[in-house]
């Protein structure tokens, strides 16, 4: 945006200066074509607002040119191919920056590849932090692959690209506003129709529980942040105030009983979904230099006696050099879960394709790996999509036997996901329906921006998404997981809104509704719009809801009929919530909608009374999320135990 300023020569001031060692008419060029593909309307006209200079980022002089030391945020990007030469450049800027004349100011962020290399950045230059937005996308691909569902999400709240057409869907921080002080957290979600209520997280003083989810039993209270799944946001602080006082007693007749979690299986499995049940097959065609931090990510989500067929042109003693080293570093000698085959040669071939386990493979991931000093992101690409396209046509070649192979699979057929890094690729599938049947294309460049543009946003909000996608107990703040709608309907067939479902999840499991992944749709919808408009959802059907589970430390619920119990006394007698509960109203949204949906909790009492008892007598299959209530004594011990199991490192 130009600079409001009094004359011309500030109102001439850019706010975006770009240092790169290339032509400068070469990345005005590359900076409009982008914008052009982005947003055909012309939003390329609005890079008036960028400047561009041809220099060395890691020259102190060069620095000086562009005044660095008044920057209010320096962005420091990889430009090198490599991982390892990657990272030694932004450890050269960074020196540079701290060798100027000037103290710098400015929030320093600098992107890594290696974790390793991330550690050292803050002690360089104290103002810095490393992003290593590689990693994150790396759970994303696997997730994409394994739990289908649960990577489509990650990878939705990862960037803000709306040319597929679908709403996006970021996390973002609010304010819990005052009207709504003394509300459980679990309550509060009718009131925001635009955004969906992920709970609240704790203040960043709080130390090693800093940027985790609190209890959804929490009640709010000043200086409360809330985490949302909007498109905006404005969206999200989009809130119909309540009118009249919450009614604890009427919202159900159930209490709730705490149990351990089993999203952490016994093998120590990180189970995300149905699809991951099970020992897997997975095919990896692609060696690029960090390819063990997938496979070690893999090993998390995939079960015990899983495999992993790796095939590459690079050879085998570089790739067990590379296994080895990296498993040492992180304290192992193999893998815990999975057993890696290693394959050697053309990936472009279908006659080295066909010594894969095709018929068995649950999933296949096409991963860019430069064969050439010289090459290029296109040239990657182009050798991927090459791939993705041959080894569907066998697939499609052993399609009876495959069929035959998976009738008690959950996923009826192989999921091929092919990574792919330059824009102007991403351009050519969004407009070709015949390549994009291939199968799923996860453009890893993107989302890397994407994670690296959520942490300048908003360092909390970062360290949050980074919190909930890393499974290491000690920083998890909670799970994203698909579920059947089965475990939450448990054999009914109703008309429900978002709201509703969300009610019974919280309900179920303590959980939040994000979204939900329909049968009949291609791809999961996050944070729906009208959220009051019910539909029709069949027990049996293959739908799945997209819920986030809180931390194991809080516990997941089932309910059993107890006595009802007024909590309300407790919150009127304090002075700090009595005042607004009296003068709250009653929510708006109810009285604008009108909807059936709305009536439904005082229209199903009874039913759900009904469905408790038939919960009582039936050994219901458990939600991702809960454990088998404990009938005895011995069970009891037993379920509280599975709490201390650890996380796979």
């Amino acid at each position: 945006e130009p600079s409001t300023s009094c004359c011309s020569c500030c109102r001439r001031r850019r706010r975006i200066v770009v240092l790169a060692e290339r032509p400068v008419r070469e990345m005005q060029a590359q900076l409009r074509l982008h914008f052009r593909t982005q947003d055909p309307q012309g939003a390329y006209k609005r890079l008036y607002c960028v400047s561009y200079r041809e220099g060395c980022k890691s020259h102190r002089i060069e620095l000086m040119k562009v005044c660095a030391s008044a920057a209010e945020h320096i962005l420091c990007m990889c430009s090198a191919e490599t991982d390892s030469s990657s990272d030694h450049e932004a450890i050269r800027t960074l020196l540079a920056l701290g060798a100027l004349p000037e103290a710098i100011k400015a929030d320093v962020w600098a992107e890594m590849h290696s974790r390793e290399s991330a550690r050292v950045v803050r002690q360089i230059l104290p103002a810095a932090q490393g992003i290593v937005a590689r990693h994150a996308v790396h759970h994303m691909l696997a997730l994409r692959a394994l739990v289908p569902s649960v990577g489509f999400a990650w990878l939705r709240m990862s960037t803000s690209n709306t040319r597929s057409g679908s709403k996006v869907s970021q996390l973002f921080l609010v304010k819990a506003p005052a009207a709504l002080y003394g509300y459980p957290v679990k309550d509060i979600y009718r009131f925001f129709p635009d955004a969906a209520v992920c709970g609240v997280k704790v203040p960043s003083s709080m130390g090693d529980d800093a940027n985790k989810m609190k209890a959804p039993s929490h009640h709010l209270e000043e200086g409360d942040e809330l985490v949302m799944l909007s498109s905006s946001q404005h969206a999200a602080g989009h809130c119909i105030l309540p009118e009249t006082p919450p009614d604890f007693t009427t919202t159900s007749s159930l209490k709730a009983k705490r149990r351990g979690s089993n999203v952490l299986m016994d093998d120590g499995q990180i189970r995300l979904g149905p699809a991951a049940d099970g020992p897997l097959t997975v095919l990896v065609i692609g060696c690029p230099d960090d390819f063990v931090d997938l496979l070690e990510i893999i090993d998390v989500y995939a079960a015990s006696g899983s495999e992993v067929h790796l095939l590459s042109t690079r050879s085998l003693q570089w790739r067990e050099s590379c296994v080895q080293t990296h498993l040492s570093r992180v304290g192992k000698v193999d893998f815990e879960r999975i057993s890696v085959t290693h394959y050697v040669g053309r990936r472009r071939d279908t006659t080295v394709l066909e010594r894969l386990p095709l018929a068995s493979a649950d999933c296949a991931l096409i991963l860019s790996e430069r064969e050439g000093e010289q090459e290029d992101a296109v040239d990657s690409d182009s050798r991927n999509l090459t791939i993705a396209i041959n080894l569907f046509h066998v697939l499609e070649e052993l399609a009876d036997v495959i069929k035959k192979n998976r009738q008690n699979k959950y996923l009826k057929k192989c999921k091929l996901v092919t990574e792919i890094q330059d824009p102007k690729s991403q351009v050519m599938l969004a407009g070709n329906s015949n390549v994009r049947k291939v199968g799923s294309f996860v453009f890893t460049s993107a989302h890397e921006t994407g994670v690296f543009a959520i942490a300048v946003a908003c360092k909390d909000v970062y360290d949050l998404f980074i919190k909930l996608i890393d499974p290491d107990p000690k920083t998890n703040a909670g799970s994203i997981l698909a579920t059947p709608v089965s475990k939450v309907l448990m054999g009914r067939n109703e008309s429900l809104s978002f709201f509703d479902l969300y009610r019974m999840v919280s309900e179920v499991c303590n959980g939040s509704l994000l979204g939900w992944r329909r049968s009949k749709e291609m791809h999961p919808v996050l944070n729906p719009s009208n959220k009051d408009v019910p539909l029709d959802w069949e027990s049996q059907s293959r739908d799945e809801l997209i819920i986030l589970l809180p931390p194991p430390h809080q516990g997941h619920v089932v309910f059993e009929e107890v006595p009802k119990e007024d909590p309300t006394e407790d919150l009127i007698k304090d002075p700090k919530y009595a005042p607004r509960l009296e003068t709250s109203r009653m929510s708006s949204i109810t009285l604008a909608r009108q909807s059936p949906a709305h009536s439904a909790p005082t229209t199903r009492k009874s039913s759900k009374e009904s469905y408790a008892l038939q919960e009582e007598e039936e050994d219901l299959a458990p939600i991702p999320g809960m454990l088998k209530c404990p009938t005895n004594e011995s069970e009891s011990v037993q379920a509280s135990f599975s709490l201390s199991l650890p996380y796979p490192q």
